[in-house]
């Protein structure tokens, strides 16, 4: 353990302090929606009615009870053996299981197991028998776990989609019911995130994460895995660098944060919050889960009618956004955990990396974070020349093609509240405190990503590393002010499939959106190159969504196209379609097939 950094103390207790700033915001928020504002675009009044009531019996006071969906209530104490400074030892010896288990893999097969393909995630799960150990730089120690055992207490697999692909894996080791628990869980993920540099952001999003009043976090660790291969014969420990373990939310999760196990929890895989044939209840007979789980998994009690009932609701456009909000969500924690996604940039936040739980007697969902590695990573992108990425995915526009938040944001008053939130939350997430966090991570990782294996994988200089962390602060104020300035944007829109009737093909695509109500015309653009240069089709000047071309004008092959929206101001935006073509991507790109 290194030497305490006392501004990174500062941080923490600054944030700590700012937590019950937040909660008592939080309960003001939660006094103004009971009371009821009678204009829903106009940002509510103060009150103090949802703050803490007390009576008195007997001379004692007795504080009032809330209801079950007044608020999500977290456990902070679960994080009170959090040491941001400390490095975990794990050790892991990998053998052979039993076939009925399906885990007599060697550790090659399970490195090597199919995640990833076609740029679309695969259901591939290799396993193999573990014994997982924890201890110190010396070897596993007593009172720790798996000490002194030599049977297996774990299997073994790797995790992730696109980072499957690389020679660094991560790792879920599954401990079994009888190893007992490691700090509460038992599905313990080792994290390599080989895409970030800094390899610190996923524990600086979830560290900052628990200052937020409204929303849970997750526990985080700094880990050094030791991996012995019995499967290839060896009989000594191998060093695999660096990783941070990320708590899994579970049943297990739950009840350690103070939450209700016995409740709903669902991890967002492709979800967009609209009604899909794939989500249906465990007791409909055409019910496939698997095939629900490439949408959205269920983690917690089976039962769908909850949240097929909310998503009936959010797309019946009858219904008010705000009574949709307030029956079926709480406002303080949806808010909170848009704006902290905002404010970090965490763009890969629409359609997953995030959890749904609501306790089983309530009638709320609530938002749990997932996944921060691709936080801050705009000056990282730069430098990398890899990750084309259009000017509206910084800012509200990013969330503009889900349902749910584009119902939310189209109200002003939702917006000024929205607004409120991203100021009194960049009070204190803001280029002071992330430097300062960021300062002190990077000294507990620094003598590890230096070093062997990571090195060889880092695909950055030190140099590069430490100008990338001097950044990182500064995305904070960059993601403030783009927030800002997505108040008055336009917001993007999507490219439709093409329409080919044999003589002509119709290009339809979807209006873009003032919140003034500000009009737009449209230029296309069709080319046989991503890259859109030598247009075969250029016209500008369009005031509807659609254009038929004739096939002659065509020919025969793929195309691509794209369509830019002006507004009466000369302000433009681009299409939220992107596709991938050799690798690269292409922003506001579409593409057909014509034979």
């Amino acid at each position: 353990m290194r030497h305490n950094n006392p501004l990174l103390y500062l941080a923490a207790a600054a944030g700590m302090v700012l937590v019950l700033g937040l909660s008592i915001q939080a309960a003001v928020m939660r006094g103004r929606e009971n009371a009821g504002a009678a204009d829903q675009n106009e940002a509510p009044v103060s009150s103090q009615a949802g703050e803490e009531e007390t009576g008195e019996t007997g001379g004692f006071q007795i504080a009032q009870t809330p209801g079950i969906d007044d608020g999500l209530r977290e456990d902070k104490n679960v994080y009170n053996q959090d040491d941001p400074d400390s490095i975990v030892y794990f050790y892991v010896t990998v053998r052979y299981g039993s076939e009925a288990r399906g885990t007599n893999h060697t550790l090659d097969q399970v490195n090597n197991a199919v995640r990833f393909e076609d740029e679309t995630h695969v259901d591939t799960e290799v396993y193999a028998d573990a014994l997982v150990q924890v201890g110190d730089e010396t070897g596993p120690q007593p009172g720790m776990l798996g000490y002194g055992e030599t049977e297996s207490n774990a299997t073994i697999r790797i995790r992730g989609n696109s980072s499957s692909l690389l020679p660094q894996k991560s790792y879920k080791l599954s401990l079994n019911d009888e190893a007992g628990l490691w700090r509460g869980q038992s599905n313990i993920a080792l994290n390599k995130h080989a895409f970030d540099a800094t390899r610190i952001r996923n524990k600086l999003y979830f560290d900052l994460a628990k200052n937020l009043s409204d929303v849970p976090s997750i526990r985080t660790q700094f880990v050094r895995l030791f991996v012995k291969d019995e499967t290839s014969g060896s009989t000594q420990f191998v060093d695999y660098g660096l990783y941070t373990q990320a708590e899994v939310p579970t049943k297990k999760y739950l009840s350690n944060h103070g939450l209700d196990r016995a409740g709903y929890l669902y991890k967002a895989i492709n979800f967009n919050f609209e009604t899909n044939d794939l989500i249906k209840n465990y007791d409909d007979p055409a019910f496939d889960e698997k095939a629900m789980e490439t949408v959205i998994s269920c983690r917690g009690r089976q039962d769908n009618s909850r949240l097929m009932e909310m998503i009936a609701a959010l797309n019946d456009t009858s219904n008010d956004i705000d009574d949709i909000i307030d029956t079926y969500f709480d406002r303080d924690n949806y808010m909170q955990w848009l704006v902290f996604n905002l404010l970090m940039g965490n763009r890969d936040t629409t359609m997953q990396n995030y959890f749904l739980y609501s306790p089983l007697n309530g009638s709320k969902f609530y938002f749990v974070p997932w996944d921060g590695d691709t936080s801050l990573m705009r000056t990282e992108y730069q430098m990398e020349g890899e990750e084309a990425i259009a000017d509206w995915e910084w800012g509200i526009g990013n969330y503009w093609g889900v349902l749910l938040h584009q119902r939310f944001l189209r109200k002003a008053g939702n917006r000024a509240d929205l607004e409120q939130v991203v100021e009194e939350m960049h009070a204190w997430l803001n280029k002071e405190t992330v430097d300062q966090m960021a300062a002190g991570y990077y000294e507990t990782v620094a003598p590890y990503i230096y070093s062997m294996p990571d090195y060889l994988y880092l695909q950055h200089t030190r140099s590069e590393v430490e100008y990338i962390l001097s950044k990182l602060g500064d995305e904070v104020e960059e993601n403030y002010r783009n927030f800002k300035d997505s108040l008055t944007d336009p917001m993007p829109f999507w490219l439709y499939a093409a329409e080919d009737d044999g003589a002509s093909v119709t290009l339809n695509w979807e209006a873009a959106y003032d919140f003034e109500g500000l009009p737009f015309t449209y230029r296309i653009l069709v080319s046989r190159y991503p890259d859109m240069r030598s247009p075969l089709v250029d016209q500008a000047g369009l005031v509807t969504t659609s254009l038929t071309v004739p096939r002659s004008a065509l020919g025969s092959g793929e195309f691509y196209w794209k369509v830019v929206a002006t507004r009466s101001d000369g302000v433009t935006v681009d299409p939220m379609n992107q596709i991938i073509v050799n690798d690269e991507s292409y922003p506001g790109i579409y593409n057909f097939d014509l034979p």
